[in-house]
């Protein structure tokens, strides 16, 4: 089974509880619900881009518990690729998740467990060659991420970085991304610039301390607003699609995948920013991370 896009990432078994409002701290409140989901923003990624039709691989590590047992089915139900996936003699990662309904806003902590372990070695040469697209995140070591951008450099895969959650990058490995997506948060940590999302200049600003080369590309999502997009000379800010969210879990992996897929097909980073613009805003309209995912029909109606 040959591969359009690749993604080297972690998986979480998410546990999700969802409240009216968020307790003040040291507040006890009672919650709505609780529901397990398949999670980890590789996995979302993943997910995300074989719903929408592409041919996807899944790289990274699951334990030896009951959860493994189970993200390996999930992959394998969304039609993905895990020869590449590997079990550590451990735990699997889990991320606890606390949606407050009220705002459909979620506060998140992850315990990485296998995902720690993920080596870009599982990525064989290959696997590689027959890949057009690559993505990874940082809740898999970074280094291994750069180790695997290196080595991908020999092909023609298109490397897509998402340094989330934030950690400072490399210059080596901002050097061999093709395409950073980031959202504003992270772009402020990047840069130092403090910004103003409803203030499109200081965005501007902030991108271009970043001194990219004119090869590379960078996306800044911005939340329900949409994303503004910089690509060689040309820059465009991109509105959202209006939606009713009622939970925004996996929304920026949504996008990713998204994004991924469209570029494969259509070669426009701007098309294909407004393609997962949409599709990231269905998936807020559903529980769930990997299981709010859209396919290709429902997004292309919402065009």
């Amino acid at each position: 089974m040959s591969s359009s896009i690749a993604v080297f990432g972690s998986i979480n078994m998410d546990l999700v509880i969802y409240s009216h409002a968020k307790p003040s701290e040291g507040e006890t409140i009672f919650g709505n619900s609780f529901q397990t989901f398949q999670g980890g923003k590789g996995a979302n990624q993943a997910v995300a881009a074989s719903r929408l039709g592409a041919n996807v691989s899944f790289i990274g590590k699951i334990g030896l518990d009951v959860f493994g047992k189970e993200l390996k089915k999930n992959l394998l139900g969304e039609n993905i690729d895990i020869r590449y996936l590997e079990e550590h003699d451990g735990e699997s990662g889990v991320a606890f998740i606390n949606v407050f309904e009220e705002t459909s806003e979620n506060q998140i902590i992850v315990v990485p467990g296998a995902n720690s372990f993920a080596n870009s070695d599982q990525l064989t040469e290959d696997l590689l060659n027959s890949t057009d697209i690559l993505i990874s995140q940082f809740e898999v070591p970074p280094l291994q991420i750069e180790k695997l951008f290196k080595r991908a450099s020999k092909y023609s895969c298109f490397k897509i970085l998402n340094p989330a959650p934030f950690a400072p990058l490399s210059e080596d490995l901002i050097q061999e991304t093709d395409l950073l997506v980031v959202n504003e948060t992270e772009l402020e940590r990047m840069t130092g610039y403090d910004l103003d999302k409803d203030n499109l200049d200081s965005v501007i600003m902030a991108i271009k301390s970043l001194s990219l080369k004119e090869s590379q590309a960078l996306v800044v999502t911005l939340g329900a607003k949409g994303a503004y997009v910089q690509k060689g000379k040309k820059d465009e800010f991109i509105e959202g699609l209006k939606v009713k969210a009622i939970d925004t879990t996996g929304s920026g992996d949504c996008f990713i995948g998204a994004l991924a897929t469209n570029y494969l097909e259509q070669e426009d980073l701007f098309r294909a920013v407004s393609f997962a613009n949409k599709a990231a805003a269905i998936s807020t309209t559903r529980k769930g991370a990997s299981d709010s995912m859209p396919s290709k029909d429902e997004v292309v109606n919402s065009l």
